[in-house]
């Protein structure tokens, strides 16, 4: 795909010391910040052999999280006073993302079942398991038909989880024996694909963000996978993968994992006010599509994008190898009604406006008097004439930068942050 994930760390640079840099205060970002790195590309490619003007050190340890002679003015361009010093959040070892060794906290294996109850079940499946689905299906068409969106109570969406009640065959061993060992051959397949799924998705940037820019990723699984094993079994199986147990307080039906993983090492970025980045390279602007087939698309469109989605509505089971994969789609096979003048006439005025327009609506508010989001995602059908380092020199004017919890992927999204700043 043409708008794949590629990440550009570079070996080396250009070799020669840093210039003077307009910015020789500090940065809000720890390990040099996001605009830091060596720079991947040849001489002859990069169009700017210059310093970086944000390798500098952590804000949490020295002075302003800005810079004081940033890139609108002297001292601070935002007209608030900076917070005080923090001290220093602790850097995460490699040893750190280990599991722990496990402390007798998780419970053992859950009381059998009965095997006539199993036995039973197992047969009666195959009865209501096909009067299930046509039910199922009957209910789709009512309610498409009839406009109605059922019943929204908390848990009123039970009735699409009949399948968990289903034993598969290759769980029926382990419940009528209780053996540990067969449970342990039954959960385990189940155990690691969940795992390369979480590790997937942390790699398109899922996660939920610390304060030092690690995110950690969850899994979950039902007691029913595990019963003659045990949550501590479970935890054991998932240390081998560099997952940990978390305690559930007191929670039997489930058992959960989690897995922490540092902030990457800070890699080549152009800053907001360096040189534009030449057009094709990762930060530039990218390869317009044909005009001649624009309009096309932008009616078409109308047809063949919902009939993808009930498509993939049906085939639940096709798992993408990249989670945003229909974010990746869209940038190549949708053009949105905003963006379509300014991809039709290649106009760096009307991009200008476009990226204006999307980097201010994604830093308002939201409803209902909530704040202004910390984080925010420009994807690629944003910015495509414009270059990705244009959306950075936008968001740089609105308090936003290159978020250093994510590698960044110029060819995909731009992903930002907002640093704190107190009164």
């Amino acid at each position: 795909m043409s708008e794949g994930q590629g990440h550009y760390a570079g070996a080396g640079g250009h070799g020669a010391g840093p210039q003077p840099t307009p910015y020789p205060q500090p940065t809000p970002y720890p390990q040099g910040g996001p605009y830091a790195g060596p720079n991947p590309y040849s001489p002859a490619d990069n169009p700017y052999a210059q310093g970086n003007p944000y390798a500098q050190g952590n804000p949490y340890t020295q002075g302003t999280p800005y810079p004081q002679s940033g890139p609108y003015g002297q001292a601070n361009p935002y007209g608030q006073p900076v917070p005080a010093a923090r001290p220093p959040a602790a850097s995460p070892s490699p040893a750190s993302s280990a599991a722990p060794p496990f402390d007798g906290a998780f419970p053992g294996p859950r009381p059998r079942r009965s095997r006539i109850a199993v036995l039973l079940q197992f047969t009666l499946q195959w009865i209501y398991a096909p009067l299930w689905i046509a039910a199922l299906a009957a209910l789709f068409a009512i309610l498409l038909w009839s406009g109605a969106s059922g019943p929204s109570e908390p848990n009123s969406d039970s009735w699409l989880k009949v399948n968990r009640t289903f034993i598969p065959p290759r769980r029926l061993k382990a419940e009528l024996t209780g053996r540990a060992e067969d449970w342990e051959r039954y959960v385990a397949p189940i155990l690691e694909r969940r795992i390369r799924t979480a590790e997937a998705g942390h790699a398109a940037g899922a996660g939920e963000v610390g304060a030092d820019f690690g995110r950690t990723m969850g899994v979950k699984l039902a007691v029913r996978l595990y019963r003659g094993l045990g949550a501590a079994g479970v935890v054991r199986l998932a240390e081998r993968y560099g997952w940990q147990g978390v305690p559930s307080g007191g929670d039997l039906a489930r058992v959960r994992l989690s897995r922490r993983f540092p902030a990457p090492a800070a890699v080549f970025a152009p800053g907001p006010q360096d040189p534009p980045a030449a057009p094709g390279t990762p930060w530039g602007a990218r390869p317009a599509r044909s005009a001649l087939l624009l309009p096309f698309m932008f009616v078409l469109q109308i047809g063949y994008v919902p009939v993808c989605g009930v498509l993939s509505l049906l085939a639940f089971w096709v798992k993408h190898p990249e989670p945003d994969y229909w974010d990746r789609w869209g940038a190549r096979w949708a053009v949105g009604p905003r963006a379509f003048w300014a991809e039709f006439s290649g106009s760096a005025a009307a991009w200008d406006r476009h990226v204006r327009r999307i980097v201010a609506r994604e830093v308002r508010p939201g409803n209902r008097g909530t704040e202004a989001p910390r984080r925010i995602r420009v994807n690629l059908a944003t910015y495509r004439g414009a270059g990705a380092q244009h959306v950075l020199r936008v968001a740089a004017e609105q308090g936003f930068f290159l978020d250093p919890a994510y590698l960044p992927e110029p060819e995909v999204c731009v992903r930002l942050h907002r640093p704190d700043r107190q009164a």
